[in-house]
């Protein structure tokens, strides 16, 4: 069982034991410290920005694995604004230009111009593309043999978003916020909701619809339904997890009969279960995950190829369930058919997420 200290402990409410920090190694127990130094720097009403190292994000991952709690840093931006307005008599909410940036990992504060926030739906219209920036690990950017000289594995759709963004805004620089993401290889033709901030952001007012024609004239990424929102919108996206449907190719180790189709038709209206996939086992707990296929229809075959279209719950591994994982999917496509399965192409084609229509737009 993990250990936290009081701070993180409290996000979860004190469902774990106490003791040397998993998840900040100690470094919210400074907090209140950086809270008495800054307050006297501030003269309005303000917003505030904690940042952490995504390795904490992806240890809290792990912590929602054994118990859902709130995340640590809404916890901690809820904490800071009460003992700042307690402290300058200031109110605080989301799109102050005055913003407090408390960077917990360094011990560090300071008060900047705040960012944009900008809400919409993007398409990832190539496979190959990853979502957010992929720095390479073995120059740190710089560029080397195994990056060929890019200082990055792959493109990214925040990268496609994010540049032309952050010029129209003459902002600083940006930060891509979604709500799942798709896989390298997978293309997606639904809409799938994000909000790009954008730090230091000059321009509060840029030209939304000419921003996405000049996304979507370089043909990979499509943006629509662009907005000015507030900061809280991205919590309202990054934790809302849709139903999503899919359209698979399927590639089965022969042609199959039709009583074969029939038993992988069956998977419609079932509770699968699934562990940890063997390709994301060395990031998440090794835990089992029951997930409803929603729907599943075959929409065409020919010869030992045919396509689907599955409709699931969040968080249904798909890949898994057309192979089986060696047998840590069940039921899935291989062991309903008799036969080796795999997934030669995967397209994400809805995603419902009506919620966020009716809260954001």
């Amino acid at each position: 069982m993990y250990t936290l200290c009081k701070f993180c402990n409290s996000a979860n409410k004190d469902k774990f034991p106490e003791g040397e920090c998993y998840l900040c190694t100690g470094k919210f127990e400074k907090l209140d410290e950086l809270i008495d130094k800054i307050a006297g720097e501030i003269n309005s009403d303000f917003s505030v920005s904690t940042k952490m190292p995504k390795k904490w994000l992806e240890k809290e991952e792990l912590l929602w694995d054994f118990h859902i709690g709130e995340s640590v840093k809404t916890h901690a931006n809820r904490y800071i604004n009460r003992k700042l307005h307690e402290k300058t008599g200031k109110d605080f909410g989301p799109g102050m230009e005055l913003k407090v940036v408390f960077d917990i990992d360094k011990g560090e504060v300071s008060v900047e111009p705040n960012e944009l926030f900008i809400f919409g739906r993007y398409q990832k219209l190539v496979p190959g593309i990853s979502q957010t920036r992929w720095t390479c690990k073995e120059c740190n950017g710089k560029g080397c043999k195994k990056c060929e000289g890019k200082g990055k594995m792959y493109v990214s759709v925040e990268e496609k978003i994010g540049e032309i963004m952050k010029k129209e805004a003459d902002a600083k620089d940006y930060t891509l916020h979604a709500s799942g993401r798709e896989d390298i290889d997978v293309v997606t033709t639904a809409k799938r909701p994000f909000v790009m901030q954008l730090a230091e952001a000059k321009n509060r007012k840029p030209d939304l619809k000419k921003i996405e024609k000049m996304i979507a004239g370089g043909k990979e990424v499509a943006v629509h339904d662009l907005k000015v929102v507030k900061r809280g919108a991205i919590e309202l996206v990054a934790a809302s997890h849709f139903d999503k449907e899919y359209e698979a190719e399927v590639e089965f180790e022969k042609e199959p009969e039709e009583k074969q189709f029939e038993a992988v038709l069956s998977l419609e209206g079932k509770t699968i279960e699934q562990k940890t996939p063997e390709r994301v086992a060395h990031r998440r707990a090794n835990l089992v995950r029951r997930r409803k296929i929603l729907g599943m229809k075959l929409v065409s075959k020919k010869g030992n190829k045919a396509k689907f279209r599955i409709k699931t719950e969040a968080g249904t591994y798909i890949k898994e369930l057309i192979t089986g994982d060696g047998g840590r999917t069940e039921p899935n496509f291989s062991s309903l058919s008799g036969m080796k399965t795999k997934c030669a192409n995967l397209e994400v084609v809805e995603i419902e997420d009506e919620f966020l229509k009716e809260t954001i737009g």
